[in-house]
């Protein structure tokens, strides 16, 4: 973890010193407009794009995006007069004593950004008449001699640039010495410098282009850029993909324009993409917008009720939501006209499996559930929540299951409360007699193992589990947090069009963003030999910072936007740094299907299932040292031990000669492999015991087989 920590902040100075621009944070005049903050102005541009725009992007200035309240978890101490005063000095000796050494910082036409840039810089980019485009940004220059003054500057260096004439009434002039025309206005009252360039610029073009941006409505682009950043001073991009696709179909190869028709991509009007702070929350996201039903073929519109209950405030939460049967079929119908032949059989007759063991089809399943599955991990445990879409039906398909498997399940009735149990054939009881029988003693054995469900109904929704106590618990505590309120509320995350959701509380982790914000700042003041007051930052009591913080992954199908996005509350690098985020989100980034607590304990019950594969060969050891007052030598070891056990999971039960101890080894599927010790030991009497140890992380191992840390000394162990 330090070491991760350290590649992080290491990272952050990288970014910081490339993109920063120094020099007085606090500029006189009247490009000051700032007390006790920050001087990063809003973005111009957003608000006032012209509607016959191609493309937008916006470059953040790095203050803006890291030192600049946005309205997330950090504002508080980022606008405090200490952190204002640190960042001050900082700016100063990274301009002195660090960008000195850096060579491309020599070429004075950069003296804009190094040491007048105040704004994020922001490019629209136009298709029509002719290609051009039109960058804005704000300088901390308040007079059009100063700018006159830093432009005549470039003429020092080749090529030379400069105003072809002085600046006219309204601050318009010319920029030569590029390859394109470029034409550029400088309001001295905002500070703003609009800079237009394209084959076809003019000074008639340019001025109407001004024209545009003054008089321009609210643009579409608002629609999918406040729900990645609303702030203004994140990184985002968006384009109009109804003119970019036609122009790009030019260039493509009949197979790729092919592949694009067919995936409904050239209905897509518009995508955008970005690193923000929305609803007060950081947001990594790309969005489309794909309005026309007849392009969303492979795209469900998705519309959830998550009016499921939880104790309390969730730890984490997973959201998958199950298509309908009408959906499915569709959905089916259109993988298997794309799926090969083979593929193709597999799955029908897997389908005619289930309708055969069960007496039901896998369409009716699904009338019956969904759309709604969400898994809860709360005080009182972990469970699933599954909306009953029709009551009825569902209970016609347990009376079928029932009568068709000859397994029905049992209630029971507790504190008021009625609670299900069904035992079913796990998937080796799913084997005929004689396959299992094929296997061997273990087969018959694994033959007999079964899957266990447990449920309860409360309202529309069905809670499950594969032991009863949390599902007790839950009733007994009381769940009453709304599961939708808490996302909405807590999380900051509207899964309302969510496919696939993932969403974790992460204990202390605005606190921790703050300590490692601060670490970042005595770096910066270590290598710019700068002098900062880190005893005058705030505590996170005195900031009233919050005791925990959001990390979320979603997939949404809405309508008419479909997208991912990424929720934090900073940064995105505290998915690597954010400790104790719970198992939920890592793995919805990582696998976007399960959580890292799922795989804990999935890693657990795969390691469950070799020790209780190998009862049948203790057995068979024990009973050996009792008639021979001995273990098995190499060729009765040998014998006993199993070397294809069926389980992919775990490769094999071998018993070591003389001494008896079983290994079990465990294929790289369960936690990249490992095995399992069971040493026998002989009591007084010949009575057998076994210890058991292991190469696994303890935490996957059962209490039994982990080693007791305070019982070794380092020498010993």
């Amino acid at each position: 973890m330090l070491y991760l920590r350290r590649t992080v902040l290491a990272a952050s100075l990288v970014l910081f010193v490339a993109l920063l621009q120094p020099g007085q944070v606090f500029a006189q005049g009247k490009a000051k407009m700032w007390d006790d903050e920050l001087p990063i102005a809003d973005s111009y541009l957003r608000d006032r794009m012209p509607a016959d725009a191609l493309a937008y992007l916006r470059v953040p200035h790095v203050l803006g995006l890291i030192a600049s309240p946005k309205g997330n978890a950090l504002d508080s101490a980022l606008r405090s007069e200490a952190n204002v005063r640190n960042v001050q000095k900082l700016n100063e000796g990274i301009s002195e004593n660090v960008l000195e050494h850096l060579p491309m910082f020599a070429d004075l036409r950069l003296r804009l950004f190094q040491q007048h840039l105040r704004s994020p810089i922001e490019v629209a980019a136009f298709a029509a008449p002719a290609p051009s485009a039109l960058i804005v940004a704000t300088l901390d220059i308040d007079s059009n001699e100063d700018f006159t003054a830093l432009i005549d500057s470039f003429a020092l260096v080749d090529p030379n640039m400069g105003l072809a004439a002085p600046l006219d009434e309204n601050g318009i002039s010319q920029l030569i010495g590029l390859p394109l025309p470029v034409q550029l206005k400088f309001d001295a009252d905002s500070g703003r410098l609009f800079l237009n360039s394209g084959p076809a610029v003019s000074s008639e073009s340019f001025v109407a282009l001004l024209d545009a941006v003054d008089n321009a409505e609210e643009h579409r682009m608002s629609n999918i850029e406040n729900r990645i950043d609303s702030s203004g001073q994140g990184m985002f991009f968006w384009i109009d993909s109804e003119q970019a696709l036609p122009a790009a179909a030019m260039f493509m190869t009949p197979e790729d324009l092919a592949n694009m028709q067919e995936l409904g991509l050239e209905a897509v009007k518009s995508v955008g993409m970005g690193w923000g702070v929305a609803n007060g929350k950081g947001r990594l996201s790309i969005i489309a917008d794909v309005p026309v039903e007849d392009s969303r073929e492979f795209l469900p519109y998705i519309s959830n009720d998550l009016s499921a209950k939880a104790v309390g405030d969730p730890g984490g939460l997973f959201l998958l939501s199950i298509p309908t049967a009408e959906e499915f079929s569709r959905l089916e119908g259109l993988i298997m006209a794309t799926a090969g032949a083979e593929a193709q059989e597999d799955w029908l007759e897997s389908k005619a499996q289930l309708q055969e063991w069960g007496g039901v089809s896998l369409e009716e399943i699904l009338g019956a559930i969904g759309p709604e599955f969400i898994g809860i991990f709360d005080e009182a445990g972990d469970y699933g929540a599954i909306r009953l879409r029709d009551r009825d039906l569902w209970d016609s398909i347990i009376e079928r299951i029932s009568e068709a498997s000859g397994s029905s399940p049992d209630s029971k009735r507790i504190g008021g409360e009625t609670y299900y149990h069904w035992s079913v054939p796990g998937e080796f009881g799913l084997m005929e007699q004689e396959e299992a029988d094929e296997i061997g003693w273990l087969g018959t054995l694994l033959h007999e193992q079964r899957d266990h469900f447990y449920w309860t109904i409360d309202g529309d929704f069905l809670y499950v589990s594969s032991v009863p106590q949390p599902l007790i618990e839950r009733d007994q505590v009381g769940a009453k947090t709304d599961i939708e309120e808490w996302l909405t509320e807590q999380q900051r995350i509207d899964a309302s069009e969510s496919i696939m959701m993932v969403a974790s509380t992460s204990r202390k982790l605005p606190r921790r963003l703050y300590a490692i914000y601060i670490e970042v700042l005595q770096i910066l003041a270590d290598v710019s030999k700068t002098e900062i007051d880190v005893w005058s930052m705030p505590t996170p009591r005195q900031l009233r910072m919050a005791d925990e913080g959001t990390l979320g992954f979603s997939v949404n199908l809405g309508q008419p936007y479909v997208g991912m996005e990424l929720t934090f509350e900073s940064t995105p690098f505290e998915f690597l740094f954010g400790g104790g985020i719970g198992g939920v989100v890592a793995a919805g980034i990582v696998a976007a299907v399960a959580v890292p607590a799922y795989q804990d304990y999935t890693t657990r019950a795969q390691i469950a299932t070799g020790l209780s594969m190998s009862a049948a060969l203790k057995t068979a050891v024990t009973d050996f040292h009792m008639e021979n007052g001995r273990f098995p030598n190499a060729e009765e070891a040998e014998a006993m031990s199993v070397y294809g056990t069926g389980d992919e999971d775990v490769w094999s039960l071998e018993v070591l000669p003389d001494d008896g101890v079983i290994v079990i080894t465990y294929s790289t599927s369960v936690a990249e492999g490992g095995e399992v010790y069971l040493e026998p030991i002989v009591e007084e009497g010949g009575f057998i015991t076994w210890a058991c140890s292991g190469s696994f992380e303890d935490k996957h191992l059962p209490a039994v087989c982990r080693i007791d840390e305070e019982a070794y000394d380092d020498e010993d162990y």
